[in-house]
């Protein structure tokens, strides 16, 4: 597990040496400001009764949740498909760890990075509080619901990032991949149970609602699990091969 955290900490240390890691931070940020002062201005426009939570945090959030399925993958591009490039991965596929330490040690990293940006994003609940009495309780669970999403598209991404060592390629590839894996719920003759576990989405717009269901938060783990565990299948494909 150290073998993990330290591939983790250097992971998330070169997202903030980089200007990946700035740019994309200023991405999510402008357009969660952009969003927050549409919504927030529309309402008081409107002159209603205002739920802060759902009405303007679940619109946010639930944004996020769309804008993360092109953001997330430049980072598992990053941390896999260019090191395989640059030839960094050798360094790690010769040292005495486990390929399932690599692959977490990646996912960590990744994971770590938003969440400093998610706790960043708490400023707009607190604004929000200042002017309101939010649900903190439903606020909590659209947070919780943005990470367990970003876990899901890091997890998908960094299984469809090993396959490759062209960033074009695990770029495009990650994003298409999650948009399919979302629309198969909508293919005909798709069983139920299939259809309520691919949309993540969905689950997590559900959460952002302040709807918690443990089968929801198990469908996140599932997903999480299946495809870091593909990933360090490939991974350990390719080590064999160095």
């Amino acid at each position: 597990m150290s073998a993990a955290l330290t591939i983790a900490q250097r992971d998330f240390r070169g997202f903030l040496g980089t200007p990946v890691g700035w740019i994309a931070a200023c991405i999510l940020f402008l357009v969660s400001g952009l969003l927050f002062t549409i919504v927030t201005g529309q309402l008081l426009l409107k002159g209603e009764s205002v739920d802060p939570v759902a009405e303007i945090m679940g619109s946010l959030i639930g944004f996020l949740n769309y804008i993360n399925i092109f953001v997330v993958p430049i980072f598992t591009m990053r941390v896999m498909s260019e090191e395989l490039a640059q030839g960094t991965f050798r360094l790690q596929a010769g040292a005495p760890i486990s390929s399932g330490e690599i692959v977490a040690g990646k996912f960590l990293g990744i994971m770590f990075y938003f969440s400093i940006i998610g706790l960043l994003l708490l400023i707009y609940p607190v604004y929000v509080s200042v002017f309101a009495e939010p649900d903190y309780k439903v606020m909590s669970l659209g947070f919780l619901g943005l990470i367990l999403n970003i876990a899901a598209i890091v997890s998908i991404g960094l299984f469809v990032a090993s396959l490759t060592q062209n960033a074009v390629i695990s770029y495009l590839g990650s994003v298409f991949f999650v948009i399919l894996f979302l629309f198969s719920a909508y293919i005909k003759g798709m069983p139920e149970w299939y259809q309520r576990s691919v949309n993540i989405l969905e689950l997590g717009n559900e959460l952002s609602r302040g709807i918690l269901k443990t089968s929801s938060v198990a469908i996140y783990l599932a997903i999480v699990a299946t495809f870091l565990f593909l990933s360090r299948l490939v991974v350990e494909t390719k080590r064999w091969r160095v």
